[in-house]
């Protein structure tokens, strides 16, 4: 199967507004094979996988902290809902990680 043959699939699954098992079924493809495809091409794409949002938020201006606010640093909120933070004073800590995350994501 080629990537484009692949993306087709996947489109045609979402216009057919059935639940992906369901669908393959129906198209004579099983759900193994699916995956298979699915981390092949997932595998060779990287670059347009989505990056996780960067959160950059100042704490209270009196350094005492209110329910709801966060506190001083940054934090990352990835897309599966873990959260790291980075209080002030680790930014070169902070800077090493993304840079060596990011490395792959920029062209040269």
């Amino acid at each position: 199967m080629t990537q484009e043959e692949f993306m087709n699939l996947q489109s045609a699954h979402q216009s057919s507004g059935l639940s992906l098992k369901l669908y393959l079924s129906q198209i004579g493809t099983s759900y193994s094979t699916y995956n298979y495809w699915c981390k092949k091409f997932s595998a060779s794409s990287d670059l347009g996988r989505d990056l996780a949002p960067i959160s950059i938020r100042h704490g209270s201006a009196s350094g005492t902290m209110q329910s709801g606010d966060m506190p001083s640093g940054v934090s990352l909120l990835f897309p599966n809902g873990l959260r790291a933070h980075f209080g002030v004073g680790s930014e070169d800590v902070l800077m090493e990680l993304l840079d060596k995350s990011l490395s792959s994501h920029v062209l040269p």
